[in-house]
Parts: C-alpha cells; sequence; structure tokens
C-alpha cells in the first residue's frame, strides 16, 4: 500500500467536518506524526495542538516497515517543501503542465539536498486521459465528460492557483502538456515527455468522468493494458 494525503482545499468539505480551512498545513503535519507513531508503535502517547491520544494503539500494524510509503502532494512552496521532507514522494495532481512539474521537481530536490536526504526514487504523476480507438471518439468522449468535470470542478468558488474557469472550459488550451487524450499511439507519444524529462515512474490516471459509460471505461482499460503499457516496459 502507498499512503496519497494532502491538505485538502475545498471549503464545503472542511465544513462539513467542522473542521477550519485555516492552519489545515500545521494540522495535517501533526496529524501526519501521530500515524506514523501509531503505524510504528504500540502506547502511544501524543499530545498536539489537534491532536491528543494516551496509551494509544492500532492493529494490524502496516505490512511494509516501517510504514507503508508517503506520497504528498500539493503546489504551494510550503507543499513542495513538506512533501520533500515529510513524504517518500511529491504526488502532482493533473491540473500542471510539463514546464511546472519540471521546475517543481527541481524545488523539490534543493529541499530534499539541504535537509541531506537522497532524492526520492518514486516520481508518480497523475494525468487526465481519455483513450479511445479513434482520434474523433476520443475528442468526443473528452468535451462530453471529462470537460463537464472541469466545469464543475474550477467553474465554481473556488480559485485554482493556475487554472481560471476560462481555460478550464477550453480543451484545447487545457490539454497539451496535460492531459493524454487520442488513440493509443497518440497517448505514447504524449507520455513520453513525462517520462523521458520528468522522470515519471507511476502513471495515474481516472477512467471514469461524470457520465461516462461503463462500456468506454472497460475500453480504455483494455487499450492502456494491451497497447499502452508495453510501450513503456
Amino acid at each position: 500500500m502507498v499512503a496519497g494525503m494532502a491538505i485538502g482545499y475545498k471549503p464545503d468539505e472542511f465544513a462539513l467536518y467542522g473542521a477550519a480551512l485555516e492552519k489545515r498545513g500545521a494540522r495535517f503535519e501533526e496529524g501526519l506524526a501521530l500515524m506514523k507513531a501509531l503505524w510504528t508503535g504500540d502506547g502511544v502517547t501524543f499530545r498536539g495542538r489537534y491532536f491528543t491520544v494516551e496509551d494509544a494503539r492500532i492493529e494490524p500494524k502496516p505490512l511494509t516497515k516501517p510504514h507503508p510509503p508517503v506520497w504528498i502532494g500539493g503546489w504551494g512552496d510550503l507543499a513542495l517543501q513538506r512533501a520533500a521532507l515529510l513524504g517518500a514522494a511529491w504526488l502532482p495532481g493533473p491540473t500542471a503542465d510539463l514546464t511546472r512539474l519540471l521546475d517543481s521537481k527541481r524545488k523539490i530536490l534543493a529541499h530534499r539536498a539541504e535537509a541531506g536526504l537522497p532524492a526520492p526514487t518514486e516520481w508518480p504523476l497523475t494525468r487526465e486521459l481519455v483513450i479511445a480507438d479513434t482520434a474523433r471518439e476520443a475528442r468526443e468522449l473528452a468535451d462530453r465528460h471529462l470537460m463537464l468535470a472541469y466545469g464543475q470542478e474550477y467553474g465554481g468558488t473556488w480559485q485554482h492557483p493556475f487554472i481560471d474557469a476560462a481555460t478550464a472550459a477550453d480543451l484545447d488550451r487545457l490539454a497539451p502538456n496535460r492531459f493524454l487524450i487520442g488513440t493509443p499511439d497518440r497517448v505514447i507519444r504524449d507520455l513520453r515527455p513525462f517520462v523521458e524529462s520528468y522522470g515519471m515512474t507511476h502513471l495515474i490516471v481516472r477512467l471514469f468522468t461524470p457520465g461516462m459509460p461503463h462500456h468506454r471505461v472497460m475500453r480504455q482499460l483494455e487499450l492502456l493494458a494491451q497497447e499502452v503499457m508495453p510501450a513503456f516496459r
């Protein structure tokens, strides 16, 4: 198991749990420290600003020792520093283009080097992907389903740090150097720079966006497994 996590950003989600959006970074760091303590020890007593436990333990203990790898997401300077110093890898979302990924990777490496830590061995990456037997079919699916998701996500009240509502509504502006949309050959071609320039070791995609028919999801899995994956082995 790999534990992927980030501090969160949606006000409605924080309100649902009665948690303040402010100081979420500090709360995240304290919670992660407590989680690691419980993964690795017994009789844990922890008194923090946000969490307090007395003589606590969890069972069963993780199979991976000392604990599962932690991949941490986020874009801001503090988030990148947090990922570099507290995580085994940085887990960026699909909204960053290749240029931003490379710049952020340099910052991650600099933070690690300054702290006397080795460079990460894993560089996971999340990308939006719509793959189909023809380019026209892939484009139609992306327009109909992926862009619906982006309109709902980034066309609302929350302001993305580098994607505005107009960009989120325009696939031709949004996709280059970010998304993987097309036939297997096109996806392979567009994926190579992330492998060769960025050093991607894991690709995480979502194939089900609002309204995507189940048979389309299954066909995407087939095309990925049979045609795209062999190109990178």
